[in-house]
């Protein structure tokens, strides 16, 4: 991926304009605390009387009548050049010229942590089927940033909504009919990790089932394969067999049974995944009932497994007092993890299974974008795991997990880089809110990470799952 992407048509940013911008020490992405610096190349004979630059950061969303809103994030500018009316506005030469005969002007900017500027006051950015302390979409500052978001089209909007971080250059010139120059860079920009606990990383069996009750985790097996003897038994006794559970022969009553076993199978997966690092999956098997003929419940085998990250972003665009509000909904999915195994070389399906045993389960695609919430937008991501398996040669399959987790980037805040929340003293954050043991005995000290006071929100996603963290306080 480039390090940084150009923003074409007539306001592209290209060397052979009259002004330029010349990143330095460019970068793929950038995060909270890095510095963008370089330099505006500027032509001289352009006669400039006023040259400046803004970096800040937008976004853009749509409703389905394509009338957008553009609230920006926050907003920095310097200004790099005022005329003083001298040598016929020549005096930007006084600066120096580099070989080519260009004016260098040197800028930098701090990629800032948090959302500083409020949205457009024209409009109502409070979502009514919202919890005012946990908003699925953010109507004040204070937030964190964002990252940098360009989906492709789709929905009912027809255009698709952005989160854009950007340098503007602007010149003005004293030449006869030269109109104000404008050049634009665009900038990647990923947000640090937000601070958690680290027990989330793992999964936490103690949450329970958190299949919706639409899905089944129960499964029902019927055969006389499944009598450990069965493999020995004679062709006419496996004919028998065959007949008896047709219900087509009843013979001794070592024939008149068909034995069953009962059986739950489901998957916990960590509540926070780090793109680009392994995700643990923990299968659990519940033996409930079975035949009095069985000594011992049956085997269980792994045929196929998948994992997929379905994320769902949605866009609401603020209503005017005289309109009516609307959200647009989409979906993504991308499988992260699909094996199949021949029947000789099944998996093993037993209790604490993790799924990282059977093959390398990582998130590591690139069209991964971390969870976020932002003026108008949200994007929440959830796991989902199928299983295929096999008891007793006969087949069962189902969906084993259903669960909203957070994705973050393995990014952390610069050290020593510092920021004013704009929202403090608005509120007070609770060290403790949020915080989450898988086992309190066994939590170092190292472990207790704090969280801080913003959380995503699982709301909108999540089923049967009750959250143990209360929302942090929140004042809009």
């Amino acid at each position: 991926m480039a390090s940084a992407n150009a923003t074409y048509g007539s306001q592209a940013n290209h060397r052979m304009r009259p002004v330029y911008i010349d990143v330095l020490s460019s970068q793929a992405f950038y995060t909270s605390g890095d510095h963008v610096q370089g330099n505006l190349r500027v032509d001289p004979s352009q006669r400039p009387t006023r040259i400046s630059i803004i970096f800040k950061g937008l976004s853009s969303i749509h409703d389905t009548h394509a009338k957008g809103a553009h609230p920006d994030f926050f907003r920095m500018s310097q200004e790099l050049f005022v005329t003083s009316g001298a040598g016929q506005n020549f005096d930007i030469l006084r600066k120096g010229t580099a070989s080519d005969g260009k004016v260098e002007l040197p800028f930098c900017f701090t990629f800032p942590l948090n959302v500083s500027l409020a949205p457009p006051a024209d409009k109502n950015w409070f979502y009514s089927e919202d919890s005012y302390h946990h908003p699925r979409f953010q109507h004040s500052p204070g937030f964190p940033l964002p990252p940098s978001f360009n989906p492709p089209t789709h929905g009912i909007a027809p255009v698709g909504p952005r989160i854009v971080y950007r340098l503007e250059a602007r010149m003005d010139s004293s030449v006869s009919g030269s109109p104000r120059s404008k050049v634009r860079q665009e900038l990647n920009f990923i947000p640090p990790a937000p601070e958690y606990h680290l027990s989330l990383l793992q999964p936490d069996l103690s949450f329970g089932i958190s299949l919706p009750k639409q899905y089944s985790h129960q499964k029902l097996i019927r055969t006389r394969k499944l009598y450990p003897d069965y493999a020995n038994s004679s062709k006419m006794d496996k004919f028998k067999h065959k007949l008896v559970e047709k219900e087509l022969f009843f013979g001794p009553k070592s024939f008149s049974e068909v034995p069953y076993v009962k059986f739950n199978i489901f998957a916990t997966s960590a509540r926070v995944l780090v793109i680009g690092s392994p995700v643990p999956v923990i299968i659990t098997v519940q033996h409930l009932q079975r035949s009095e003929s069985l000594p011992n419940p049956p085997d269980l085998f792994l045929r196929r497994v998948r994992v997929q990250l379905h994320s769902v972003l949605s866009t609401f665009v603020p209503a005017r007092p005289t309109d009516s509000e609307t959200v647009d909904v989409n979906t993504d999915v991308v499988t992260i993890f699909e094996k199949k195994l021949d029947k000789g070389n099944a998996w093993l399906l037993y209790d604490g299974l993790n799924l990282l045993d059977v093959g390398d389960v990582e998130l590591a695609n690139d069209k991964i974008t971390p969870s976020f919430t932002s003026y108008g937008l949200n994007l929440e991501h959830e796991l989902q795991v199928e299983i295929w398996g096999e008891c007793a040669d006969r087949e069962f399959l189902g969906l084993v997990c259903k669960t909203p987790v957070q994705i973050v980037t393995h990014w952390h805040s610069r050290q020593g880089y510092h920021e004013m929340d704009p929202m403090t003293g608005a509120y007070e954050t609770d060290s403790t809110a949020g915080a989450q043991e898988v086992n309190s005995e066994s939590a170092t000290q190292e472990s207790e990470v704090r969280l801080p006071a913003y959380d995503f929100d699982f709301g909108s996603l999540a089923t049967s799952l009750e959250a143990r963290v209360p929302p942090p306080p929140y004042v809009g």
